[in-house]
Formats: C-alpha cells, sequence, structure tokens
C-alpha cells in the first residue's frame, strides 16, 4: 500500500543526496525514517588490499550515513535504521574493513539513541547474510561450505518490518 521512489547516487555524494531529498520532500513532505543499508564488499587480507578498496568499502558505510545524517538533520525522524552485519561482532575472514565499517555504524546507532532521548527509534541490524542484494554465487557458497544460513528476502522483510516496529535495544543481533 506505500508508495516508493528510486533514484541512483552515491551515498557518499552529498549534493546529489541533497537534491534527491529536496524532491522527496517537495512531493511527500518531511522525511520521517533513515534506512541505510548500502554496503560494498571487495574480501581480501587487509595487507593485500589497496587503499582505494579501503575508501570503497569504508566510506560506503560510514561516510555515506555521515551524508544522510547530515542532510536529514532538519526533518522530523521518528525511525533510523542502520544495516550493520554480523561481520562487526564476529569478523569474517577477508572482512576486516567491512567489520570495522559495520561497528562504526553500531556505534553510531547507540550515540544516536542517547542524543535524540527516545524521541527517535534507532537500531543497527547485526544480521547473516540475505539471499541477495551484494551476496553473489560465489560468496553464496562460500557462506554455505561454512555452514552461515542465508536470510531469505520474505523472511527478512519480516524481520525488519518487525524491529521498526519495536523499542530496544540500539544494536540487534
Amino acid at each position: 500500500g506505500g508508495e516508493a521512489r528510486y533514484r541512483t547516487v552515491s551515498v557518499t555524494d552529498s549534493a546529489s543526496i541533497a537534491a534527491v531529498l529536496a524532491e522527496t520532500r517537495s512531493d511527500w513532505g518531511p522525511i520521517k525514517g533513515l534506512v541505510h543499508g548500502a554496503g560494498v564488499l571487495a574480501d581480501r587480507k587487509i595487507a593485500e588490499q589497496t587503499d582505494a578498496q579501503f575508501d570503497m568499502i569504508f566510506d560506503t558505510k560510514v561516510e555515506g550515513l555521515r551524508v544522510l545524517l547530515g542532510a536529514l538533520e532538519s526533518d522530523p525522524l521518528q525511525v533510523i535504521c542502520m544495516f550493520s552485519s554480523v561481520s562487526a561482532r564476529c569478523g569474517n575472514n577477508g572482512q576486516s574493513t567491512y567489520a570495522m565499517a559495520n561497528e562504526v555504524l553500531n556505534k553510531v546507532a547507540w550515540s544516536e539513541a542517547r542524543a535524540r532521548g527516545g524521541d527517535v527509534l534507532v537500531k543497527s541490524l547485526g544480521w547473516g547474510p540475505w539471499e541477495g542484494g551484494m551476496v553473489n554465487p560465489q560468496l553464496k557458497a562460500h557462506f554455505a561450505k561454512l555452514g552461515v544460513p542465508m536470510i531469505p528476502l520474505a523472511t527478512g522483510a519480516r524481520m525488519l518490518a518487525d524491529e521498526l516496529h519495536g523499542a530496544h535495544p540500539d544494536q540487534v543481533e
């Protein structure tokens, strides 16, 4: 029953984000919720990772969140939800940068929840991999070999809806 609008922009491009949000506000009014799910994988040992790869992985999560929160600072947000990852807690071979970026999201959720004094539902979801999105067939096979179950899309959607109707904690694993 809801409407959706899809625009392709880099989450780290503050001018593009500002333009998309201005268009959205013009058409639909103030923005009341943020779901930050942007992420990039480029798995490899950190010693083998280039600075550009580090920046791409880390900035998509962390700088992207900074840009979004800055662009939404005058909106009456009721929900801030970030897709972190179980890798932020448990680690995963070749994902040190991804894990670091996700743990920053966890800490930002903690900070935002306290700064907003309970007026905004803030969540950082430290879930495992979904059947889709960033998980390509090779990564899916890797997870299967490790015995890591995938979250089916319909199940994940229901879990997200449940979390957005819930109260605490800020970090959900």
